[in-house]
């Protein structure tokens, strides 16, 4: 039988400043990286994909939290945010520190299924994009991406975005078009959101229970 999980069962596990901090790996826990700029809405998906206002923090100075914050889903799968980049206001002695966190953790001994890179719909990648793309690609660990903010577009503008992004990731890696973007999202309408978390449940060969 198919295991179900229930993303509303979410607790965050441990809040880590330091390598040293992160919970012991879990080869039967998978662990699912959200990556992206500061300002790409990460903290609001978790919450959206989870059902819950208050479970990650958000906060309206982009960039503000430097930590890693491990969430356990149903005692089944795990969400990783990682810092974000590109926008924090600190000095490049902090962001280094911060990025540094994130190398330790991408290139640790870690059951890690799967990266999602999340992307602004509105917007082409950027510098920052890209070079994460690059280091995902050297490491490689496998990742796709998730275009966040989808409700800011028109039907037809979201069309043209998926359709640019995907061809201009797959001109660079040399990848296959349909498998770059798993889901379009706006967390304030809902839209996509059961999509990804089916998309979560797969990486381990379960579904998402419908809960909404």
């Amino acid at each position: 039988m198919t295991k179900e999980i229930n993303f509303r069962l979410t607790k965050v596990l441990a809040t880590c400043g330091t390598a040293r901090q992160f919970p012991p790996a879990d080869p039967m826990r998978p662990e699912i990286v959200l990556a992206g700029k500061s300002n790409v809405g990460k903290s609001t998906l978790i919450n959206a994909l989870t059902g819950s206002k208050r479970l990650a923090y958000t906060s309206q100075t982009p960039g503000k939290t430097r930590l890693i914050i491990f969430f356990e889903i149903d005692e089944t799968l795990r969400l990783v945010d990682v810092p974000g980049y590109g926008y924090a206001k600190v000095s490049p002695d902090v962001q280094e520190k911060y990025s540094g966190l994130t190398n330790d953790y991408l290139a640790g001994d870690r059951p890690l299924a799967h990266i999602l890179l999340l992307l602004d719909a509105r917007h082409k990648p950027g510098t920052h994009d890209w070079q994460l793309m690059d280091w995902l690609q050297t490491l490689g660990h496998p990742w796709s991406v998730v275009l966040t903010k989808s409700d800011k577009l028109s039907r037809q503008k979201l069309l043209e975005q998926k359709r640019l992004i995907k061809k201009l990731i797959a001109a660079r890696f040399s990848l296959d078009e349909d498998a770059i973007i798993v889901a379009g999202v706006s967390a304030a309408r809902g839209s996509g959101i059961p999509e990804l978390r089916q998309f979560l449940a797969s990486l381990i060969n379960a579904r998402a229970k419908k809960t909404d």
